[in-house]
């Protein structure tokens, strides 16, 4: 209702009761008025307690849309800002991730220095070996051949045997399994390809490896049997005089040059057997120069201690013991008057080459049992830390984890190993073991 109405009817009440008779009553013209809509009662924008009038409304109903063009306008600027924050955190932390990404592929990647440094590892390798033919003597480089041939096929036929027996000492998800059960589960896993794992690797590191055991071995036979004599005479101890304790000396020092030769590359084949994918599909040399690059030099003779420890008593019992077992036979073979012919040189050598892998299996199997697990981690334990874990947690049958694996694969090694090893000395015109 227009204030001016109100005042109007509110004085002539005032004065009607002066006045009355001489005041007409005043006259009344009907108004129309619009009614707010609900937009404008929503948004608090209509007053309707104002008593405006149409005019009023539509002024403020423009004022209404003009605030709300504002605040639109005001919201859209806001959008815009807040997208272009967005956006601009966005190519920040693309570029962000950009830079981590490269810094990231350039530790990755193999620089001319780790390729330096493995080279220079290899040629040390190379170079010890050959100081160590060199200084041998005229005509040892036979022992040297024949070693390094037979321990190489030996080893490499039987790879898919090694990287079950291996998997089963180091994964605990084959842990309780049989031979065949395991064989399958990683197969199924890890596809065919992953029973060759470490082939070349194992090819090469047993080539030197076989090479110097039976080579040093051969060589220092005569040399520490004069100073045993020499010594048993000086110190007017009888018993220095022995035969066997010349044997057992040459096998350990052997065992001890052996460890030294096949320690890094025993320790990426180890690494390339536990870890499928370290090589990254690449090759074993690939998966060599990663090994250095992130572990160093060192890192491949860590475990050194646990190779000692599987090595010696290993090269000790199979050389020494296959000696005397073939020096036996042929001594009882000699005294049945037996001819030895073509067939009996390859009968006795194999009884004894099987007869030295069960011996040679059960004296070096807790030092595998360490080699595999110092290899099959990345960090700074030692085999001592190794060793204590598995006495802690199994007691002392955990140290003959795999041992069935085992078997089959040093049975087959050492039996394979010996026996080509006799063929081929006879081969380049050594008399065979045992029989002189």
């Amino acid at each position: 209702v227009p204030q001016s109405y109100v005042r109007q009817q509110h004085c002539g009440r005032q004065n009607s009761g002066q006045h009355h008779s001489s005041l007409p009553p005043p006259t009344v013209t009907p108004l129309h008025i619009s009614t707010p809509s609900a937009s404008s009662i929503d948004s608090g924008e209509a007053d309707i307690t104002s008593g405006a009038t149409g005019g009023d409304i539509s002024q403020q109903q423009q004022h209404q849309h003009q605030t709300q063009d504002v605040v639109a306008t005001s919201a859209a600027s806001e959008s815009m800002e807040i997208n272009s924050i967005s956006s601009t955190g966005t190519k920040d932390e693309k570029k962000k991730g950009s830079k981590i990404n490269k810094v990231q592929h350039a530790q990755n990647e193999i620089t001319s220095a780790d390729k330096a440094v493995l080279w220079t590892t290899v040629a040390g390798i190379v170079a010890a070996f050959a100081a160590v033919t060199q200084i041998s003597g005229p005509g040892a480089w036979k022992y040297y051949v024949a070693g390094g041939i037979c321990a190489a096929f030996s080893h490499g036929i039987t790879t898919p045997i090694d990287v079950v027996k291996t998997r089963l000492q180091v994964d605990p998800a084959l842990r309780g399994k049989g031979m065949v059960k395991a064989t399958m589960k990683i197969v199924k896993n890890d596809g065919i390809q992953s029973l060759l794992a470490g082939l070349g690797p194992t090819t090469w590191g047993y080539l030197f490896e076989g090479a110097v055991k039976f080579g040093i071995y051969e060589v220092l036979k005569p040399a520490v049997r004069q100073i045993l004599v020499w010594l048993a005479t000086a110190t007017s101890i009888a018993s220095l005089n022995n035969k066997v304790l010349g044997f057992l000396i040459c096998g350990g020092v052997s065992g001890v040059a052996a460890s030294l030769m096949l320690c890094p590359m025993e320790a990426l084949r180890i690494r390339l057997v536990s870890e499928p994918d370290f090589d990254r599909g690449e090759g074993w040399v690939h998966g060599f120069l990663r090994m250095v690059k992130y572990e160093g030099v060192g890192g491949l003779w860590k475990g050194i201690n646990a190779m000692m420890l599987k090595q010696v008593p290993y090269t000790v019992t199979k050389n020494v013991s296959f000696d005397f077992i073939t020096t036996a036979l042929y001594l009882a073979v000699k005294g049945w008057n037996m001819t030895i012919d073509a067939n009996m040189k390859l009968l006795i050598p194999l009884v004894s080459a099987f007869a030295a892998s069960v011996l040679s299996t059960v004296t070096s199997q807790p030092g595998d049992m360490l080699l595999s697990a110092v290899n099959a981690h990345e960090g700074d334990q030692t085999v001592w830390d190794f060793s204590r874990d598995i006495r802690e947690k199994e007691g002392l049958k955990g140290y003959f984890r795999g041992m069935r694996a085992r078997f089959l694969h040093v049975g087959l090694i050492v039996t394979a190993q010996l026996l080509i090893y006799d063929i081929v000395k006879r081969l380049v015109g050594i008399a065979a073991t045992g029989s002189t």
